[in-house]
Parts: C-alpha cells; sequence; structure tokens
C-alpha cells in the first residue's frame, strides 16, 4: 500500500523539543523568547504562579500584562478564572510544565 498526498508532513514542521529550564522562583515571570517555538499565548509575557489548596493541590496561574489571571489547570482553586486557552492559540503544555516547577521552586512549607 502507498500513502501518498495525505496532508502528511515533515516532521521538523512540528520540532518535538521544548524549554528545559527551571523556575527559581515563586512567581515566575515568563517571556516568549524563552520558549521559543512552543510559545502559543497571544501576549509576549506574562506572570506564572503556583499556590497549593488546603488539600496540598498546585493551582497553577498565568497573569498576562494586563493583570487578568488564567487557570493553568482545573482544580478547585482556580474555578472562576478564563482558561489559558482563552489566549492559547495551541498547546501550552511546556508552559504548564514550567509551571510545576514553578511549586517547586516556591515556599510552600
Amino acid at each position: 500500500m502507498v500513502i501518498g498526498g495525505c496532508g502528511i508532513t515533515h516532521p521538523e514542521d512540528y520540532p518535538v523539543d521544548g524549554p528545559t529550564f527551571k523556575a527559581t522562583s515563586n512567581p515566575a515571570e515568563v517571556h516568549a523568547e524563552d520558549f521559543g517555538h512552543s510559545w502559543n499565548l497571544n501576549v509576549d509575557s506574562g506572570v506564572v504562579g503556583c499556590e497549593f489548596d488546603e488539600d496540598g493541590d498546585p493551582a497553577l496561574t498565568f497573569t498576562s500584562p494586563d493583570g487578568t489571571v488564567y487557570a493553568l489547570n482545573a482544580v478547585e482553586a482556580n474555578d472562576g478564572l478564563p482558561e489559558i486557552g482563552d489566549i492559547a492559540g495551541g498547546s501550552v503544555g511546556y508552559l504548564r510544565t514550567f509551571a510545576f516547577t514553578v511549586c517547586e521552586a516556591g515556599d510552600h512549607g
């Protein structure tokens, strides 16, 4: 069987590498250039924060330059916040992964 013209593209069109840096503070400033091609937000920068709820679950947030706080994960503490997808044009997986390192960087007792 031969597959041709099925819309298959070159692997380089979908890079699998991404940022591997870790946060050194909580909250942590982030910039588009830090994430390269994996930055899918329609803003150029923001602040990623992490707070633990009473059950010990991390509430991950992204604050845009205009001050809007977006939920990076679906936990009860983020109920009522707009979803990060509202300002994203694709996956925010690398940003979410980075946000977990923000949790590790902060003092959460």
